[in-house]
């Protein structure tokens, strides 16, 4: 593991555990699965037999966000071992079912982002050895670690960061908002596939509060989730300084639309730097660490509310987002 950004001497502030697979030859996949609608029912009856059998994903979760444009979107997260994704593609038919045209004339927005999770690009951290996302796949859970807690610490979790500086050119301005996303339009316009650039950065960053009761549910409610809240919004409303293309807050739901006590921030930034930037030195990151420090002090060893995250530094190729009947502001729609 690199630690070119570990100060000497460094001591964490809290314990943190991070994912291991054993099998490095068969990186991982996950799709995210979305429609704008009044109701999932439509993605519901897809995922019914497409997200189910012999190829389905290790896992799966679900979810729902408004967005920029006060448009609600369901989806699903699922995530396979890409040699199974390959093999579900084919004997579920979904590549047959997303091209349908039918797709076009049912009323809805469906959009799909699929994304290659090569392990050497990949990190994660979990604040409890409660595995979320990602990491609920992995073969263990390693830790405590000492690479987390510091400027660069996300960077030193990432493998191929010890020999290469994972930088994007690809950069908003305010002269020239539109990026050199390549895509490809079809069915005028109504479908709309677009290629991530290389080095985009995605995070998935969530929050567990399940396990807070009483007085500590009620500080993480009314201290805390305010500020992340204005944190992610100021990410998802400022693409330019932030150079951050899109961010989505995600209430977790149960397999049946259900509410739960957890959520998550799903980003995508120009280039890991992007977000390490925001984290170091902007006021509303810095909001978010003063009160969580402040519950950290506050309960202490009692302290129940879990935290996590995985990172992604994406490749050239292997990821492949689809937009089919969405609004402009849709993920990267707008940089298409």
């Amino acid at each position: 593991m690199p630690k070119n950004n570990m100060p000497k001497n460094w001591q964490p502030p809290a314990p943190a555990w991070q994912a291991n697979w054993d099998n490095s030859e068969d990186p991982l996949v996950v799709g995210y699965f979305g429609i704008q609608a009044d109701s999932p029912k439509l993605l519901d009856a897809w995922a019914q037999t497409a997200l189910v059998g012999k190829y389905a994903p290790e896992k799966m979760e679900q979810g729902t966000y408004i967005d920029k444009a006060e448009v609600k979107n369901y989806l699903y997260i699922a995530y396979w071992r890409r040699s199974v994704y390959q093999q579900w593609l084919t004997a579920n038919n979904t590549s047959t079912w997303w091209a349908s045209d039918e797709r076009l004339n049912e009323g809805v927005g469906y959009w799909r982002e699929i994304i290659a999770m090569p392990l050497d690009r990949l990190e994660t951290l979990n604040s409890s050895t409660q595995p979320h996302g990602v990491s609920a796949v992995a073969d263990e859970l390693e830790g405590p670690i000492e690479e987390h807690g510091y400027a660069g610490g996300m960077r030193d979790r990432i493998p191929l960061s010890e020999n290469d500086k994972l930088l994007s050119n690809q950069k908003i301005s305010a002269l020239n908002e539109e990026l050199t996303v390549a895509s490809q339009k079809l069915n005028n316009g109504q479908r709309i596939i677009v290629i991530p650039p290389e080095n985009t950065c995605v995070i998935r960053s969530g929050q567990n509060w399940g396990d807070c009761v009483g007085e500590q549910a009620s500080f993480y409610l009314k201290q805390v989730h305010p500020v992340l809240l204005k944190g992610m919004k100021y990410l998802r409303d400022n693409p330019i300084d932030t150079q951050c293309y899109s961010m989505r807050f995600v209430d977790t739901k149960t397999d049946h639309w259900a509410n739960t006590s957890q959520s998550f921030g799903l980003g995508y930034a120009a280039d890991i730097y992007a977000f390490e930037n925001w984290a170091k030195s902007h006021p509303t990151h810095l909001a978010i660490l003063d009160r969580f420090m402040n519950m950290v002090m506050t309960f202490g060893e009692n302290l129940q509310l879990k935290l996590w995250h995985e990172v992604v530094v994406l490749p050239k190729e292997g990821c492949e987002f689809e937009y089919i009947n969405c609004h402009k502001n849709t993920g990267l729609l707008s940089y298409a």
